[in-house]
Formats: C-alpha cells, sequence, structure tokens
C-alpha cells in the first residue's frame, strides 16, 4: 500500500515539479543552524550525500541502485519512525536531514527534490487527518501548525553555504586549495 502512495506521489511530483517547492504563498522561514546540526543525537540525523561517483551516501553506506520509492520511504520511516527503532529519529520534530555533494551532481538535486515530496506528503497525510484538506489549500496560520508542531522542515543543505574567502582565484594551476590549506608566512 505505501509503494501505490509512494508511486502516486511520484507521478504528482513530477506533474508540479514540487510546486517550485511549494508555492511561495507561505514561505518556510525556518533554517537548521549549523550548530544545532552539530549537537543533534546521531539517531536524529540522516545524512545523504552524493559522492564523487554520483552514487547516494545515506549516513555514510553507499546505496547502490537505490528506487525513487525505495528512498522515500526510507526518509519518510526516518522522520516518522513506526516501529520505534533506536537508530531512527525520536520524532519527526527532532529529525535532521543534511543533504551535501562532492561537486556538482544533477543526482544532488533529484534526491532534494525527493526529501521536498517526501515532506509534503507528510504535511498532506497530516493535513487530511487534521483538516480533511491537502496541504496546499491550507490557509499559511494551518500550514505554519503542521510545519511547527507535526513535520517541521529540518533540512540543512550543507553545499548551500556561502563561500566566505573572496580571495581564492578563479583559475589556479596546480593542486586546488581548500578551507584547510595552510599559508606560509
Amino acid at each position: 500500500m505505501k509503494a501505490l502512495v509512494f508511486a502516486a506521489l511520484a507521478i504528482f511530483s513530477i506533474s508540479g515539479h514540487s510546486q517550485i517547492w511549494l508555492d511561495n504563498s507561505c514561505p518556510i522561514d525556518y533554517k537548521v543552524t549549523n550548530e544545532e546540526y552539530t549537537s543533534v543525537k546521531a539517531n536524529n540525523l540522516l545524512t545523504l550525500v552524493v559522492d564523487q561517483e554520483g552514487k547516494l551516501m545515506m549516513n555514510g553506506k553507499r546505496q547502490d541502485d537505490m528506487s525513487e520509492i525505495k528512498f522515500k520511504e526510507a526518509v519518510y520511516n526516518f522522520l516518522t519512525n513506526p516501529s520505534g527503532e533506536s537508530i531512527k529519529a525520536d520524532s519527526p520534530k527532532q529529525a535532521i536531514i543534511a543533504l551535501g555533494s562532492y561537486g556538482e551532481h544533477d543526482y544532488y538535486d533529484l534526491i532534494l527534490r525527493y526529501v521536498r515530496e517526501v515532506y509534503l506528503y507528510a504535511w498532506d497525510t497530516t493535513a487530511e487527518e487534521k483538516y480533511s484538506s491537502i496541504y496546499m489549500d491550507l490557509n499559511c496560520k494551518k500550514r505554519e501548525k503542521i510545519r511547527t508542531g507535526d513535520f517541521p522542515y529540518n533540512v540543512l543543505e550543507l553545499n548551500n553555504q556561502k563561500q566566505t574567502d573572496t580571495k581564492k582565484p578563479g583559475f589556479s594551476p596546480g593542486v586546488p586549495s581548500f578551507d584547510g590549506d595552510v599559508s606560509d608566512n
């Protein structure tokens, strides 16, 4: 049954492209801070990284050939933890999903879209239970109640952090510099 629901969600998402991250009428203002990210309990953190080869790593374990539906189910089960496993989030409120990538990959954007679709699915099911309406039809106040009370959008895009070093040249022959480089005096 879950697979059927996720398949329907996938078809819906292809047609709506995740509403270009929703509809911009009720902005999602909350952002996960680095402090929250570094201080969260390990079971409340799901780290999704696209490695150099463009393959997904989920909490450090490579996920070869994971289908869209299996991925979405894994993320949803991490958030909701229906079986009460100690390796999954204590609650959706405490769960943080961190996304990162080594280099530029189209797969990163796809993974981000899938995570957003899982949140939209969670918000839709909660809206149906509480208000007998889909999430997109709710006013901003009710949407905010769902996002803060039930499923906050706790996603940290690790690649989205601004560059602080503006002295780096656009092209540098040889070994590229990185933040850990030590400059000699």
